[in-house]
């Protein structure tokens, strides 16, 4: 098998493999020895059919197995001869192999780029200054005040905006529906028209025209219990409970319920949190920013199949979140090979920032120490009812001690980085404005080459 260079594209160094069939002949009669010791053909005992028949029988499964074995060699032998470190699996293109002929292809090694040395120094990158205002805390002293509310049960008429249990139940139908509606006397829905004034056990009757449903005839049925407009028809709406939702006074006692000494407490509690959660989304966007302005002045390659891996993680991940959020992807009609090709640049530049973090750390002799590593699952185990050597014990069985360790080095390079470089902080948008939360923005790159 003569292996020879053929040329080198950014991470991938291609070469040219040629062997001719002299030399695989002997391949494939020894897989179709093997072959017809085991298969029964027709008219033969086992391992008594020709090695013609058993050749032309399984030509396919024949070659295959061939090509498989063939490969796997040919790749060792080339990464031995030329001394390649490859990040993945060196694979074939153009492969021709067809018995009488000389087997020919082209296998494509990709290495971990050259990153430049890069310094921090003399860049300049602006931030928006971080200022928490009153009206920002009152929002969020009004939004805690709003998920503090409680839905309490009521015995006398439903009014305006309270919420009805229902029993919804088309006539000539057998079973009713239970359904939670709003009382509204000006809402397009007919339910929630009737039920102001409603009480708990009172049984209403609805009817529904054919102009008031806005359907064709023929999806009647389609809609008799869904969220929107009733379908034509007569209807008995039994209530079963009436509840208004009641929202407690911004005062002292909800601060207590919300464990501060005081709604003064609560407001400064509040105004520091705010305030962190800011100076973190600034100081993602420092990194983010960074990062593009080193990708940007020391340009690099990335090799492409840790970007095809880096992108299907990405979008796999879109995907559970959109999950998550009750999205149906099958009725979604996203078209998955556009939202791909606006997503790969952003899967490149991880996988740049994955080699610029680990050339940087190598340059300055980065470590990480155990002590940082427990430190590490110390914090991720605050708030939750784990302990640290509990997640640290899950991690160590899932193999990821070393992913925690390579996160931690990057982020060290990162900070190096940053000391090194000139921050600026402008008045204008907030950091929330900014977008600092986009998930695809993360600064850090990859975890580690997938």
């Amino acid at each position: 098998m003569d292996v020879t260079f053929k040329r080198e594209d950014g991470c991938q160094r291609l070469y040219e493999a040629v062997a001719p069939w002299e030399e695989i002949a002997p391949r494939f009669s020894e897989v179709a020895r093997t072959l017809r010791s085991q298969v029964r053909l027709p008219g033969f005992r086992a391992g008594k059919a020709p090695e013609s028949m058993v050749r032309s029988r399984f030509r396919r499964e024949i070659r295959e197995e061939v090509l498989d074995h063939l490969l796997a060699e040919t790749a060792k032998s080339m990464v031995e001869q030329y001394g390649l470190k490859p990040v993945v699996e060196p694979y074939a293109q153009d492969v021709h192999l067809e018995e009488g002929e000389a087997f020919r292809c082209t296998l494509v090694a990709e290495e971990a780029p050259q990153v430049p040395a890069v310094e921090a120094a003399g860049i300049t990158i602006e931030v928006p200054k971080v200022e928490v205002s009153e009206e920002q805390v009152g929002r969020a002293l009004e939004s805690l005040r709003q998920r503090a509310a409680v839905m309490k049960p009521q015995e006398g008429p439903a009014a305006e905006g309270d919420f009805a249990v229902t029993t919804l139940q088309r006539k000539g139908q057998s079973k009713g529906q239970e359904r939670f509606f709003c009382a509204l006397a000006k809402s397009e829905h007919p339910a929630e028209r009737v039920l102001v004034g409603a009480k708990p056990g009172d049984l209403l009757d609805l009817s529904v025209p054919q102009e008031e449903h806005g359907h064709e005839e023929g999806h009647a049925h389609e809609h008799d219990h869904g969220p929107g407009h009733l379908a034509p028809g007569e209807y008995t709406l039994s209530v079963v409970k009436v509840v208004r939702r009641e929202v407690p006074e911004l005062g002292d006692d909800l601060a207590k319920d919300l464990g501060a000494e005081s709604l003064d407490a609560l407001r400064g509690q509040v105004r520091k949190d705010m305030e962190a959660r800011f100076a973190s989304e600034v100081r993602g966007l420092e990194e983010e920013r960074l990062v593009g302005e080193l990708l940007e002045r020391h340009p690099f390659p990335a090799p492409p199949t840790l970007v095809d891996r880096q992108l299907r993680n990405d979008l796999e991940e879109l995907a559970e979140e959109m999950t998550r959020q009750g999205v149906d992807l099958e009725k979604a009609e996203m078209d998955w090979e556009e939202v791909a090709k606006s997503r790969r640049p952003i899967a490149e530049r991880k996988v740049k920032a994955y080699y610029l973090f680990e050339s940087v750390a190598s340059a300055k002799g980065l470590t990480v120490s155990d002590e940082e590593v427990d430190a590490y699952f110390e914090r991720k185990a605050e708030g939750t009812r784990v302990t640290a050597a509990q997640l640290k014990s899950h991690a160590a069985k899932e193999k990821q001690i070393d992913m925690v360790q390579r996160l931690l080095l990057h982020q060290k390079a990162l900070d190096l980085l940053l000391s090194q470089a000139s921050v600026t902080f402008t008045e204008g948008k907030s950091a929330t404005q900014e977008g600092l939360n986009a998930p695809d923005s993360d600064s850090r790159g990859a975890d580690q080459p997938r």
